[in-house]
Order: C-alpha cells, then sequence, then structure tokens
C-alpha cells in the first residue's frame, strides 16, 4: 500500500497538496450514528480547502471500497477511531492494501487514529466536570471494549488522568469485553462512590452506547438525572479541529523523515 504523505500548508488550508480527505467510521444500524459523523465531516470540510468524503467499515453506507472507487490522485484517510484495536490494525490495512495493490491512480496516506490526545481528553474532561458540577461525586468511562487489552488500557489511562484533573475517582468500564460495568461501579463504590456520573467513549450514538446506559441505570446509575450530559464525542466542536491535527501530523512526519533521508 502507498502510505505517502504530503505537506500541508496551516490548520485552514492543511490538506490543500491532497485529492481528497476521506474521514472512515466504524458504521452502525443505527442512523444516528451516521448522522453524528456526517455532521463530523461538515465541521471538518470547514476547515480545509480539500473535498472530505464520509465513509464506511461496515453497516453503513458509502463503504470505504465504494467511496475510493470513485477517487483518484493522492487521498489521505483519517481513522474516525477512538483507540487502535482490530479495526485499525488488521481490517483497514488490509482493505485499503487490496485498493491500492488495484489502482495505479490512486496514493493512499493513512493518519493515526484520533486517541489518545490531549483534544480528546478535554472534550471527555468538559463533559465529567458538569456531572460533578452536578452532584456526582465520581466518574464512569463507558467505553465499547476490545479483545485488544491495550485498547482497553488506553481507556484506563484516560480514567487516569481524568483522576488527577478532577480529584474525583474515575474508572473506565467497558460494554464488551474487558471491566464490565458491575466491575467498574464495585470499583467506584470501594473509593466512597455514592452518586457516580457517567460518560461515554463513544464517538457516536448507537445501540452499544444505548445498551451500556441501560445496563448502568440497573446499576444504580442516575443516568436520566445528567440527561443531555451523555452525548457522545462526535458533536464536540474539538473533534473537527482533532481530525485535521492529525492530517498535520502526518504531513510533519512525512517532511522529517524526508529530511532525513536527505541527509
Amino acid at each position: 500500500m502507498e502510505t505517502t504523505e504530503y505537506p500541508g500548508r496551516g490548520m485552514a488550508g492543511a490538506l490543500g497538496s491532497l485529492d481528497a480527505l476521506v474521514l472512515v467510521g466504524h458504521g452502525s444500524r443505527d442512523p444516528r450514528s451516521a448522522q453524528a459523523l456526517g455532521r463530523l465531516r461538515d465541521r471538518v470540510a470547514m476547515l480545509t480547502d480539500s473535498p472530505v468524503t464520509l465513509a464506511f467499515l461496515e453497516l453503513s453506507q458509502p463503504l470505504l471500497e465504494d467511496v475510493l472507487a470513485g477517487l483518484t490522485g493522492r487521498v489521505r484517510i483519517v481513522p474516525l477511531l477512538l483507540g487502535s484495536a482490530f479495526h485499525a490494525r488488521v481490517d483497514l490495512p488490509g482493505r485499503l492494501k487490496t485498493v491500492a495493490d488495484t489502482r495505479g491512480d490512486l496514493e493512499i496516506s493513512v493518519t493515526g487514529v484520533l486517541g489518545p490526545h490531549p483534544l480528546l481528553d478535554a472534550a471527555v474532561a468538559a463533559q465529567a466536570q458538569a456531572l460533578v458540577a452536578q452532584g456526582c461525586d465520581s466518574v464512569l468511562v463507558l467505553g465499547t471494549g476490545s479483545s485488544h487489552q491495550s485498547a482497553n488500557a488506553e481507556v484506563d489511562a484516560l480514567a487516569d488522568r481524568l483522576t488527577h484533573m478532577l480529584d474525583v475517582p474515575v474508572v473506565a468500564g467497558f460494554v464488551t469485553r474487558g471491566r464490565s460495568l458491575q466491575e467498574a461501579d464495585d470499583a467506584l463504590r470501594r473509593q466512597g462512590a455514592t452518586r457516580p456520573g457517567l460518560v461515554p467513549w463513544f464517538l457516536a450514538p448507537g445501540l452499544l452506547l444505548d445498551g451500556g446506559l441501560a445496563s448502568a441505570r440497573a446499576l444504580g446509575h442516575d443516568v436520566a438525572s445528567v440527561g443531555e450530559l451523555v452525548a457522545t464525542l462526535a458533536d464536540d466542536q474539538r473533534l473537527a479541529r482533532l481530525v485535521i491535527w492529525r492530517t498535520r501530523e502526518a504531513a510533519t512526519a512525512r517532511r522529517s523523515a524526508q529530511m532525513l533521508t536527505a541527509a
């Protein structure tokens, strides 16, 4: 797969040397997910001169391969994934290689996943701080969970950073794999928590998040009382800046590599 990076021109025109920027989300049967990522795409498009397209790995339309079929030239892929697990490590690279091996008119470069990053920390911290201001004495960070332990460890590290930032106990719990919500709730209660708040580590709404919220309510988390504060990350204004940051980071890394090679 061609992984050449191309230099940017600053925040507003960072992608001007590219023919397209493709944001790649996971996909969901829940239409709210694609709608949320569509709003993120619109905000990213306001920060660059390059065309910005949204594609999905599965379940939502359009699929990645269908989008790439309509593009030529230099294309940068930004995985709209919070952590590095199966889709970032195996699925996406393999599918891009398959496309690149058959397309002489397409040069593909790929940025890192969205997290970890201070902008993501700030987005989650803003929600957590609002919960604490409402009277919550601890925070449960609700993630999807992964069979890749390093991906779950990234969320645990986020929880540790939030603990220091907020000066209240923060523990991560997962919907599918890793520490269960019950185990996370038990850990908070052992630290004296009586009213945990919940912050989702989800980029967009969907069935998994709904299931996690229902489980949290069953454990006694007063999710309904925080209402609008149970928001996903795609609608945070920082996320569009983070996408642009990742593209500039890739361009900077490429320039540094070229300088080292020339030296």
